[in-house]
């Protein structure tokens, strides 16, 4: 590969010297973009004519486009009224519902593609940023459809505001894909499901957002009982040296990579929660249409730069079945996105972490239901630590809602 051939040894074990060269593909398409976006917004490139000014205006924005959000406030619109608490309620049940269902198929897909050979040859997929590239395409297509579908109205974003998120959302599904091949995957399950105190911590450096001690408690009381579930899980403990058994440095990538989707991840949704606050006339659709378009564009070049646009197409030709679990992977992932930019607008960034941690415990809990698998002590009170927590906040959110509102007397 163009990228990782060009990378100098200096005594990087061969694992982390392959890394590094997906850091170099990544860094030379995001790079080139952010200088871009310096220079146009500089120099003014919007009002230059010919294909720079039009350039700069279809990937930048005019006039320095709308960046104290005043635009995205949609001159002479009013606010739609608010919901009743029953009807946020029945809103956050189909948000719940469509998150679970897509994204329960999603994971199985997932971890077939990664994690089994293909073939009688045994061949595995290894292309990580392939297979984001086809789900940010599907998700591309779906969101554009709807979008002419509900004739939407123009987005006044800058559109480089969503080139932020875009790549950070790229880098957690790359580290998510990658660390399959280092750790386990009940590790990688373990790490996913604790991120509800790094989006609370993301959330307050991305927003200066603070948080109730309720919303503090919940999310170590659902992080303890996740880790104490997965803790005591017998059936499928965490190997060292990870799913290839190679030794510890490897190992040791697995988990870099696994804080790195941590990381990634909870500064996408927050970031996208403060891009739906400072832009009010943000649909969710415009919003997974503008991340997906970055993000197909990004990984695309970063194909080109180390040559699996021409390696991966040859490889699904050798599997058909591939190709069919990754068109089923994109579209499963491409319902899900509508759900989550829906949550995240209207619920937040915490309650959609929330809703992914349940998702996680939930997948685990049918299991044992399906299959009879029996239930160990320290599994029940990790399950009992979740719903406890899980049922105060809704308990205390629900009172609050019900409480009646002081009356204003009119003189």
């Amino acid at each position: 590969e163009i990228a990782i051939a060009a990378l100098p040894a200096w005594g990087m074990p061969d694992a982390w010297r392959g890394r590094a060269g997906e850091v170099v593909s990544y860094a030379l398409s995001f790079g080139s973009y952010y200088v871009f976006v310096r220079l146009a917004l500089a120099y003014r490139w919007d009002l230059h004519p010919g294909v720079l000014g039009a350039l700069a205006r279809a990937t930048v924005g005019t006039a320095k486009c709308n960046e104290d959000g005043s635009e995205g406030k949609s001159k002479g619109v009013h606010p739609p009224a608010p919901e009743t608490f029953r009807a946020k309620g029945a809103t956050l049940i189909f948000c719940i519902v469509g998150i679970q269902a897509s994204y329960l198929c999603w994971g199985l897909m997932q971890e077939r593609i990664m994690t089994r050979p293909y073939g009688v040859e045994e061949e595995r997929f290894k292309s990580s940023k392939f297979l984001k590239f086809v789900n940010c395409l599907v998700a591309l297509g779906v969101a554009a459809a709807v979008t002419a579908y509900n004739n939407s109205p123009p987005d006044s974003t800058p559109p480089f505001r969503y080139s932020f998120c875009s790549t950070s959302n790229i880098l957690s599904s790359v580290c998510q894909y990658e660390a399959l091949k280092y750790v386990s995957f009940p590790t990688q399950v373990l790490a996913k499901s604790c991120k509800m105190v790094p989006v609370m911590l993301m959330g307050y450096a991305v927003s200066h957002r603070s948080y109730p001690i309720l919303d503090w408690a919940v999310a170590l009381g659902v992080t303890a009982g996740v880790v104490a579930f997965k803790l005591n899980e017998e059936s499928d403990k965490p190997e060292r040296g990870g799913t290839d058994g190679v030794g510890l440095e490897k190992e040791l990538l697995g988990y870099a990579l696994i804080v790195g989707y941590m990381a990634f991840d909870s500064f996408t949704s927050n970031w996208q929660e403060s891009l739906f606050k400072k832009y009010p006339s943000i649909t969710p659709v415009q919003m997974m249409r503008q991340v997906n378009l970055f993000s197909a564009t990004f990984t695309a070049i970063g194909l080109l730069l180390t040559s699996e646009a021409f390696t991966m197409p040859a490889f699904l030709a050798r599997h058909p079945d591939c190709t069919l679990h990754i068109v089923l992977m994109s579209i499963c992932s491409a319902i899900g996105q509508l759900f989550i930019f829906y949550t995240i607008k209207n619920f937040g960034a915490l309650v959609f972490a929330t809703i992914n941690t349940v998702r996680t415990l939930f997948s685990v809990v049918l299991s044992f239901l399906v299959f009879g698998h029996a239930i160990n002590v320290g599994e029940a009170l990790g399950v009992a630590s979740v719903f406890t927590a899980l049922g105060i906040q809704v308990a205390v959110k629900w009172r609050r809602a019900m409480r009646p509102k002081p009356r204003v007397s009119v003189k």
